[in-house]
C-alpha cells in the first residue's frame, strides 16, 4: 500500500457555473491536465467542496478516470454526485431491460439522469437504441416537454450519438444529462475516450486531413470517415441538426475533439485550435437545448 506521502491530493474546483457552456469543458479539461502534467502515479480526487456541476463538467472526468492509466482514488463525495452514480454510471446493456427501466423511473420527478455508459459499437445497435430510447423518455417527462420539442430533441440526440459511435472507435460511449427549469434549458453531454476525430480520418486510404482542427471542420460539414457511399447520410445529418438546434430552439453546440474545439450558437460560430498540452483523447459533444418553445417546428428542420 502508497504512503499517503507518495498521494497527490487534487481539489476538485466548489462551484462550476452553468451560465457559460464552454466554460465547464474548460475547468473539466483544466482538471485532467493537472494529473496529466503530474509525475505523480497515486492521486486523491477530492470532491469535498463540490456542491453541484454541470454535465460538461462532469462527463470528461467520468470517462478520462475510466480510461486512464494512472492509480487515481475518488474521495469526499458528495451527495450530488452519489445520486448521479458518479464515477461509475449505469451500464444497462449488462442489466435486465426490466431492472434499467426501473431505475429510470425514479429519476422521473427528478432534473437530471444518471450518468449512462452505453454500448457504443455497430453491433449493438439495438441495445443502444432501446436504451437511448429510454433516455429520452424519461427527460420528456422530467420536463413536461411538448411533443414539437420532443421530436426536435430525439432528432438532435440521434445526431449526436451517431456521430459519436461513427468516429470513436471506442466500445462504450457515455450520457449525463441536468436540466435547469428556471433558466428553461436542458445541457446534455455525450463523450468517448476513443481514437478522435482525426484518428478516425486518418484510417481512411486516402485521407487529407492531417490535425485536430481540420479533422472537426470536416466532421461539422457532414463528411464521412466511413468509406461508403451513402456514409454522408448516416444518420440524421449533423448539419440538419445544428440547424435545428440554434436556429429552431436558439440552444448552443459544442464539440472537442483531440486538440479542437467547434463553439456553434446564435453569437459565436468559430473552430478553435486548443494549445497542444489541452487535448481530449476521444470526442466530446455538448448540447444546451432550451426547451419551451411553442412556436417550434422540427419538420420545418429537415431537408
Amino acid at each position: 500500500m502508497s504512503d499517503t506521502k507518495d498521494i497527490e491530493i487534487i481539489k476538485v474546483a466548489s462551484k462550476i457555473s452553468d451560465s457559460k457552456l464552454s466554460d465547464s469543458l474548460l475547468a473539466s479539461i483544466s482538471a485532467i491536465n493537472l494529473i496529466n502534467n503530474s509525475s505523480s502515479v497515486n492521486y486523491h480526487l477530492d470532491y469535498s467542496d463540490l456542491e453541484i456541476a454541470t454535465p460538461l463538467f462532469i462527463l470528461p472526468i467520468v470517462v478520462y478516470l475510466d480510461s486512464c492509466d494512472k492509480n487515481i482514488t475518488n474521495i469526499k463525495l458528495s451527495d450530488y454526485l452519489n445520486l448521479i452514480k458518479f464515477p461509475n454510471g449505469l451500464q444497462p446493456d449488462k442489466m435486465r431491460k426490466s431492472e434499467f427501466i426501473a431505475i429510470m423511473e425514479q429519476y422521473s420527478k427528478k432534473e437530471y439522469i444518471p450518468i449512462i455508459s452505453f454500448p457504443a459499437t455497430k453491433e449493438k445497435d439495438n441495445e443502444k437504441d432501446a436504451i437511448l430510447s429510454t433516455v429520452e423518455s424519461i427527460i420528456v417527462r422530467q420536463l413536461h416537454i411538448d411533443s414539437n420539442v420532443a421530436m426536435g430533441l430525439k432528432y438532435i440526440l440521434g445526431e449526436a450519438i451517431d456521430n459519436i459511435i461513427q468516429h470513436a472507435n471506442s466500445e462504450r460511449g457515455y450520457i449525463f444529462a441536468q436540466s435547469y427549469p428556471s433558466k428553461g434549458y436542458l445541457d446534455i453531454c455525450i463523450a468517448d475516450s476513443g481514437i478522435t476525430l482525426l484518428g478516425s480520418y486518418k484510417s481512411l486510404p486516402n485521407n487529407e486531413i492531417e490535425n485536430d482542427l481540420e479533422a472537426i471542420q470536416a466532421a461539422n460539414r457532414g463528411i464521412s470517415t466511413k468509406n461508403l457511399p451513402d456514409a454522408e447520410n448516416r444518420g440524421y445529418g449533423i448539419i440538419t441538426s445544428k440547424n435545428m438546434l440554434i436556429e429552431g430552439l436558439k440552444g448552443s453546440f459544442i464539440m472537442m475533439s483531440g486538440n479542437a474545439l467547434h463553439i456553434y450558437n446564435s453569437k459565436d460560430r468559430r473552430f478553435i485550435g486548443m494549445p497542444h498540452d489541452i487535448r481530449w483523447k476521444g470526442t466530446i459533444i455538448a448540447l444546451r437545448i432550451p426547451y419551451v418553445n411553442k412556436e417550434f417546428q422540427y419538420i420545418n428542420y429537415i431537408e
